[in-house]
C-alpha cells in the first residue's frame, strides 16, 4: 500500500472529488502504476482518498493511499504523468491501509485579507453559532483548535472528520465578524496518525 501526500493548486482546486479520483487514477495509469481492484461484477480500484475539500479551495497536504505493487521512486513516476496541480510532495509504503478519511483529525489552513483582530477574543466565547450550507445552526466553537495572525495572514486549524468545519465557512464568518475581504485560502496541513 503506497501512500502519498499531494497538492490540489493550480487550477486543480476547481476539481470536485470524484474529479479529482478519476485525475488520480488515469496518472497511475500512465505511470504504469497497477492499481488492485475489488472484486465482483463491477471491480473498483483500491484507492483511498482523505475527506473532500470544498471546490475552489487550495491545498498542500491532500492525503491518498492506494494498494499496488510498486518499487522505485514513486514521487518522479507520479508526478511525471500527473495534470498540473496534482503533485506528489512525498510518499510511505505501508502494509496496511492508513483510512486518511477516518485518521486526519484536524487540518492547518491560512488565509488573506481579514482585518487585524485579537485571536484571545475569539476563544473567550462560550458558543460560536453560524449557519451551514443547508441552512442549519451549527455552534463551531469547540470545532476551531487554535487561530493566530501572522503579518498579512490568519491561520487556524479546524476539526476534520466526525468533527469537521469547512475552512470557507470559517474565513466567511471571520470576514463578517472582523471586517475585510478573505482570499487566497489554502489547506497547509493535515494531523493524523499515519500523516507525514
Amino acid at each position: 500500500m503506497i501512500a502519498f501526500r499531494y497538492t490540489k493548486t493550480d487550477g486543480a482546486e476547481y476539481l470536485s472529488h470524484l474529479d479529482l479520483l478519476r485525475h488520480i487514477c488515469r496518472t497511475f495509469k500512465r505511470a504504469g502504476i497497477n492499481l488492485k481492484h475489488s472484486e465482483g461484477f463491477n471491480p473498483h480500484p483500491k484507492i483511498y482518498m482523505n475527506n473532500p475539500l470544498g471546490l475552489g479551495v487550495k491545498s498542500l497536504a491532500e492525503y491518498c493511499a492506494a494498494d499496488c505493487d510498486f518499487d522505485g521512486d514513486f514521487t518522479a513516476a507520479f508526478n511525471d504523468s500527473s495534470p498540473k496541480g496534482v503533485k506528489c510532495s512525498a510518499f510511505r509504503v505501508f502494509d496496511f491501509n492508513p483510512n486518511y478519511a477516518c485518521t486526519i483529525k484536524s487540518c492547518g489552513y491560512s488565509v488573506e485579507g481579514i482585518k487585524r483582530f485579537d485571536p484571545e477574543s475569539f476563544f473567550r466565547r462560550e458558543k460560536i453559532v453560524i449557519c451551514d450550507k443547508r441552512g442549519r445552526e451549527v455552534d463551531i466553537r469547540q470545532r476551531v483548535y487554535s487561530l493566530s495572525a501572522e503579518e498579512n495572514k490568519i491561520l487556524f486549524t479546524l476539526g476534520c472528520g466526525e468533527n469537521n468545519l469547512r475552512p470557507d465557512l470559517f474565513a466567511e464568518y471571520l470576514e463578517s465578524e472582523y471586517g475585510g475581504r478573505a482570499h487566497g485560502l489554502i489547506k497547509t496541513s493535515a494531523n493524523g496518525e499515519y500523516t507525514f
